[in-house]
């Protein structure tokens, strides 16, 4: 059981019972109040909890935070970063709430629906009422719980059998200045039906001086011999909290590729729930997190093989600058039954201070006996031979030490199958790097 906050779980009690709910379908309703009763008997999680021990939630737990009743207004930066994917379809929602004006809904490729969270509830019998907490809700979150219970933003999105688009969809969720105190819940549902592909990228971005949380929770349904391309991007800003959620259920053959950022924010953390349940599934999974003084990032991930001849990588690289922590928790779990698993995992930091900390826990949990299983670890600092070679060759101490970590970690980049965004990302590398002008120029 996790440690409860009584103070903080019975403010959100009182605001999910004011809230108007008439209009809501029944099993809608009822899967909202099981999870504001699953938040409420646990409260937020506190340091005894294994899996939040290294969490530091800080303010999260203490403040009150509220849905924005009218959002703010974008920065001209903001306004300027909202097209990054080329060519790609954008949906956008400020301060939590869905921007219809900014937002491309019509402009959609052949065999892709969208629709709002608010128009998909209104379809009996139809994705969301199949899905929509079905999946994801099974796992005891604490800001998943409190996502269900109050998400009302958000948006539905399925790919009709055999459809293979181009053209990606962006997801944008941008924080403004404007949004201290404010709680934003989006809620994203995908379902790939068989034999189709397609690529979501998923952006939150927030202001600096806000302080704000947003907890997004994503659910991915990948129906047989379909694939996911799932791009994962946050930097918040220097006062917010992003707490989010991305589950997959793969059925058989079908496949995830999922690509994670972290580039800022007083405290990120996101995490994967990958279901392995049909026999010939695949999930390859890789993050890079750069976390600079004072900021905290935080990635576990959950990888469960249920069936058999399923395979899952996952390479997950840190960069920490000055006082920075981060976490990264990983778990194989191999059912019985599941023979045949091929399951690699690694975690790989880079501390360029010593005032730096990062902790890494890969594990495995095998109950079948026909398996190829391995994980590692590895927190280190530069090699200080390879700095005195490059030194010898001319370049400047700084300069030496920025070139190999933009090697080090731009190899999480190097094969993104979208230049825009990899172009994005790598300047976000690049802004940490020691000696960032000088090393711009030796690239």
């Amino acid at each position: 059981m996790m440690e409860a906050v009584a103070e903080q779980s019975s403010v959100y009690l009182q605001d999910f019972q004011a809230r108007d709910r008439s209009a809501e379908p029944a099993w809608w309703a009822t899967r909202r109040e099981a999870a504001m009763q699953r938040f409420e008997a646990a409260g937020f999680p506190g340091r005894k909890v294994e899996a939040w021990k290294q969490t530091r939630l800080g303010n999260v737990t203490q403040d009150h935070f509220r849905p924005a009743q009218v959002p703010g207004t974008l920065s001209n930066e903001a306004a300027a970063n909202l097209a990054v994917v080329e060519d790609a379809v954008r949906i956008v929602m400020v301060d939590g709430v869905l921007d219809t004006e900014r937002s491309e809904l019509e402009r959609l490729p052949d065999g892709v629906r969208v629709r709002t969270l608010a128009a998909a509830l209104d379809e009996d019998g139809g994705v969301a009422e199949q899905h929509l907490a079905r999946h994801a809700d099974a796992e005891p979150h604490p800001f998943l719980a409190l996502n269900t219970a109050f998400a009302t933003q958000g948006v539905v999105i399925e790919v009709v059998s055999g459809a293979a688009p181009e053209q990606p969809l962006e997801l944008v969720s941008v924080m403004t200045a404007e949004s201290t105190g404010v709680a934003a819940w989006p809620r994203v549902l995908i379902h790939a039906a068989t034999s189709s592909e397609f690529t979501v990228v998923q952006r939150h971005e927030g202001s600096d001086g806000a302080a704000y949380l947003t907890a997004p929770v994503t659910e991915v349904i990948a129906d047989a011999n379909s694939v996911v391309n799932l791009f994962h991007y946050a930097s918040e800003g220097d006062k917010g909290s992003h707490l989010g959620v991305i589950h997959t259920t793969l059925d058989r053959d079908s496949q995830l590729n999922a690509h994670a950022m972290h580039a800022g924010g007083q405290r990120l953390r996101t995490d994967f729930y990958v279901n392995l349940d049909g026999p010939g599934a695949s999930a390859n999974l890789n993050g890079l997190y750069l976390v600079r003084n004072g900021q905290f990032s935080d990635v576990h991930t959950w990888v469960r093989h249920n069936a058999d001849h399923c395979t899952s990588e996952q390479l997950v690289k840190g960069v920490l600058d000055g006082k920075a922590e981060s976490v990264f928790d990983g778990l194989i779990q191999v059912a019985k039954g599941a023979q045949k698993t091929d399951a690699g995992q690694e975690n790989r930091n880079l501390l360029l201070s010593p005032k730096g900390i990062a902790h890494s826990n890969p594990r495995l949990e095998i109950y079948a006996d026909d398996v190829k299983c391995g994980h590692g670890s590895t927190v280190g600092q530069l090699d200080e031979n390879a700095v005195f070679y490059m030194r010898t060759r001319g370049i400047s101490d700084q300069e030496a030490r920025g070139v190999l970590t933009f090697a080090f970690a731009n190899e999480m980049l190097d094969d993104m199958a979208l230049p825009s965004l990899q172009a994005y990302e790598r300047e976000a590398l690049l802004s940490l790097l020691p000696g960032e002008e000088a090393v711009r120029k030796l690239l």
